[in-house]
């Protein structure tokens, strides 16, 4: 009988935790969640995951100036969330024949169920086309891609400045399209 006892409040308190931890992992309605992974970063390379989940249909936009790359976030059944990622591949090289640097990067959208595209400095196109900057050879990776997005709930509709490239703001959308 002592044992019972001890084991109602016990299984209460996990479901209730349970409970706690399932609501944390839903996202409010008007809102989506971004989750930032840097994969890999150096002085010379960097991979940065941005997944976004949303329970709204909508899409999954990344805007620099004069570009442009977007994807539908699909829904796979109806109690999953719709998900969504962009990557941000940055690389510096340089070596002791030249006095310049060379920055590439590369905004890439991925939705779950498609592919959105790459992003390219003033068209919107699909492959491994990359932008190239001349920089000098002092300068590092961090001086021309800079990343300033954080994990956390974002309202729908609104754009987020995730980071810089050259100077220029780049930004994610969910919901509604951008362009």
């Amino acid at each position: 009988m002592r044992i019972s006892r001890l084991l109602v409040p016990v299984c209460l308190a996990a479901a209730f935790c349970d409970c706690q931890q399932h609501s944390a992992d839903t996202v409010p309605s008007g809102s989506f969640r971004l989750v930032v992974d840097d994969m890999v970063k150096d002085d010379n390379f960097r991979v940065a995951s941005l997944k976004v989940s949303s329970v709204q249909p909508g899409t999954l936009s990344v805007d620099m100036e004069n570009s442009h790359s977007a994807g539908v976030l699909l829904v796979s059944t109806p109690d999953a969330l719709r998900e969504g990622r962009a990557f941000v591949i940055a690389s510096r090289a340089t070596d002791s024949r030249i006095t310049n640097a060379f920055i590439q990067a590369r905004l890439h959208v991925k939705v779950e169920g498609g592919d959105g595209g790459t992003l390219v400095k003033g068209s919107f196109q699909s492959g491994s086309t990359t932008t190239l900057y001349h920089t000098s050879k002092d300068s590092k990776l961090d001086d021309v891609v800079s990343m300033t997005a954080k994990n956390g709930i974002y309202p729908l509709d609104t754009p987020l400045e995730i980071g810089r490239i050259d100077g220029k703001a780049v930004t994610l959308t969910v919901g509604k399209p951008t362009k």
